[in-house]
């Protein structure tokens, strides 16, 4: 096998000219290969949960009055950023819905859960981060205009980025509201352009 080999390789250089003799004018080439590489991340972090009012029900007419404990404030943290040359958002994704008025997070839930209601979630931004009053809309957290892709990304560690996510009907003249439990799932990722 070994034999079958080395004849193959020696046809194959034979045909490809790799056997031929070195002519005494052969002139030599360098090339020189460069490349700049870009990239990027950030960890996210957040709370696990949050649960409205402790966990205490509220009635419909609280709810459409806007009463402060459909509001929860938290906080997005960013930490292990590192990298350079881009200009760095958070992409903000979950199920949602715009039956109710403006799109809002809810996951599709059973006969015996909430129906029309969902999570109005925003930020007020920060001195990196853009504002965003409705994330279901859009689902971005923008970089402000004035961010240097000569920044380092860990200028971004130890970042604190306020949300506020409130209980909301929308418009609240959904026809087939009830009552129930109401669950919203949304996930945060670190993007970049």
């Amino acid at each position: 096998m070994n034999g079958y080999r080395s004849f193959l390789m020696m046809a194959m250089m034979s045909v490809v000219g790799l056997n031929a003799p070195a002519l005494a004018d052969s002139a030599t080439t360098t090339f020189n290969f460069t490349a700049m590489f870009v990239g990027g991340s950030c960890d996210i972090s957040a709370p696990p949960s949050i649960k409205f009012n402790n966990g205490s029900p509220f009635s419909s007419r609280e709810i459409e009055e806007r009463v402060a404990a459909t509001n929860e404030s938290i906080e997005l943290t960013l930490s292990n950023c590192a990298g350079w040359g881009l200009t760095p958002s958070i992409r903000v994704s979950g199920s949602q819905t715009s039956d109710f008025g403006e799109p809002l997070f809810r996951n599709a839930g059973g006969p015996m859960d909430a129906k029309g209601y969902g999570i109005l979630l925003a930020t007020e931004g920060n001195g990196t981060l853009n504002a965003n009053p409705n994330l279901a809309a859009n689902g971005t957290i923008l970089a402000k205009e004035d961010w240097s892709t000569d920044t380092q990304l860990s200028t971004l560690n130890n970042t604190r980025i306020p949300m506020t996510a409130t209980l909301t009907c929308g418009e609240c003249n959904y026809a087939l509201r009830q009552g129930g439990d109401l669950k919203a799932t949304v996930t945060f990722d670190f993007v970049y352009d």
